[in-house]
């Protein structure tokens, strides 16, 4: 997400009451030194008193706002702003921090919009620049995205950080007078080394797309291993931790325990949760199903764990997806991966719900997730080991549900949408979602939407074999890969008849 511009203590002079009464003053210097304090809640009993005594107080309504956006109440930030906006027209840091709360909101639109605003007032406001390339980026708008990139390397303290975004998202895009820049980013072992890494993972597609395998793969794997030295026991604990948890799930959700009677079950079929390993397709099956009009996406939502956490039901899961945006009407798609932990609970919660299970081949799938610096968590997909014995967690999980569910999920294999996409696109929609068929679900690289994930370039695309086998470009580098998942077919085989598993395919 953006980052905010200014806070309370920045000056809104030229928009505050030229003649305030002693006592709003009083509350409005009360209120900065509270919040340079650090003291939030005492700053916003001070501005809320000072907007009380004067409803027109300009710098009251701009400090409720930040701090309402410090403390992540978007909803209140975002009308804050607004209102801030029409005493201030020509406050360019305003509209930015608009930007930044639509964008926790998932209003993407109106965020990239609020962006546009900051910068017709400010050019030269990079941050909102930045903000901007990530909203459009994320809405589809690929070329104006990376136009704003382009624009910010024309200055040198931002070009790294500009051509690192934009080897990313458009690696072609990336020029011959760029290159250069890059790859001493990627080698500058003076630089932040979480930027240095950010550069190494950027320049590895670019070489990539200029043919350049040797290069590319050099890249991606001195990327990988600076990334894993960097998170240290971090991977470790994060493996026991997700070990753990496939464990007390298989104890707790047995056969028994999912037929068993909830009370608060709902009938609901709103609900379609689609889960699966990391890059295996989930992007590609959302914005099917989001095509259709009967369907709306919600992306990550990550409401259902909280929910869980806090004992919560269906009523309770259903009322977190109305705050983030599901009006009630027709169905949802939840692309939450990690709730494939968590099918046992979904069974119990919504018997009648769908579940859909993302697959991909699992040398693909391995070799995917390798080339991804994820934006967060995943601490275990930056080394082969690691990556085949996560994969063997997932299906080890995945093993147990088939064995315990009534209803097991529906596997859709990305080669098979990508060798029949019209007969496996309607088999989606008609027989695993239940929904009328729609032709416009062959077209939902059409569709405008919010992408929030690493596909974001891909899922605006035709289906295309195009990222099918490319690990086969690199098999002479892959045999760690390779042995790695082997061995952890050998561990699943022990587990006995019927517990192994193809798993992501």
């Amino acid at each position: 997400m953006a980052s905010p511009r200014q806070g309370p203590s920045a000056s809104s002079s030229n928009t505050s009451s030229s003649r305030a009464a002693p006592q709003v003053t009083r509350l409005l210097d009360q209120g900065g030194a509270l919040y340079a304090a650090d003291d939030l809640e005492g700053a916003r009993r001070a501005y809320a008193s000072a907007l009380a005594a004067d409803p027109g107080e300009a710098r009251a309504l701009w400090s409720l706002a930040v701090i309402d956006l410090r403390e992540g109440r978007w909803q209140a930030a975002a009308g804050g702003f607004r209102a801030f906006a029409k005493r201030a027209p020509r406050h360019p840091a305003a509209r930015h921090n608009l930007g930044v709360a639509a964008e926790a909101l998932g209003r993407w639109r109106q965020a990239a919009r609020a962006y546009e605003e900051a910068l017709a007032i400010d050019p030269t406001a990079f941050e909102t620049r930045f903000a901007l390339a990530r909203a459009l980026s994320v809405l589809g708008a690929i070329d104006a995205a990376a136009g704003h990139y382009r624009r910010l390397a024309e200055t040198p303290a931002h070009r790294t950080q500009a051509l690192t975004l934009l080897g990313v998202l458009a690696p072609r895009q990336v020029g011959d007078a760029d290159l250069p820049q890059l790859r001493v980013a990627a080698g500058d072992g003076a630089a932040d080394p979480a930027a240095r890494t950010a550069a190494l993972f950027a320049l590895a597609p670019v070489l990539e797309a200029r043919g350049d395998d040797a290069g590319a793969f050099e890249a991606f794997d001195e990327a990988n291993r600076r990334h894993r030295a960097a998170l240290g026991e971090r991977a470790a604990a994060t493996a026991q931790l997700h070990a753990r948890s496939v464990e007390m799930q298989k104890a707790r959700f047995t056969a028994g325990l999912i037929t068993a009677r909830d009370p608060g079950a709902s009938g609901s079929t709103a609900p379609i949760f689609i889960v699966g390993f990391p890059r295996s397709g989930s992007s590609l099956i959302e914005r099917m199903l989001a095509a259709h009009p009967q369907a709306r996406a919600m992306g990550e939502t990550g409401a259902l764990a909280p929910v869980l956490a806090r004992g919560g039901d269906a009523k309770d899961y259903l009322a977190a997806i109305r705050a983030l945006g599901w009006n009630g009407a027709g169905r949802f798609v939840d692309k939450t991966l990690e709730n494939f932990l968590h099918l046992g609970a979904i069974a119990r919660m919504f018997p009648r719900a769908i579940v859909i299970e993302s697959a991909r081949e699992p040398m693909d799938v391995g070799f995917a997730c390798w080339r991804q610096l994820f934006a967060h968590g995943h601490e275990t997909l930056y080394d082969f080991n690691e990556i085949a014995a996560e994969l063997g967690r997932y299906e080890e999980m995945m093993a147990h549900w088939r064995a315990v569910l009534p209803r097991p999920p529906a596997q859709v294999r990305l080669e098979d949408l990508v060798a029949d996409p019209e007969s496996e696109i309607r088999r989606l929609v008609v027989e695993v979602c239940a929904l009328a068929w729609d032709r416009a679900c062959l077209r939902f690289h059409e569709k405008p939407g919010a992408v929030r994930t690493a596909s974001v370039a891909q899922v605006r695309q035709p289906i295309s074999a195009a990222t099918l086998g490319r690990w086969r470009r690199y098999e002479d580098r892959l045999g760690p890969l390779a042995r790695a998942l082997a061995a952890r077919d050998r561990r699943a085989a022990t587990r006995g008849p019927g517990r192994k598993t193809q798993g992501p395919r």
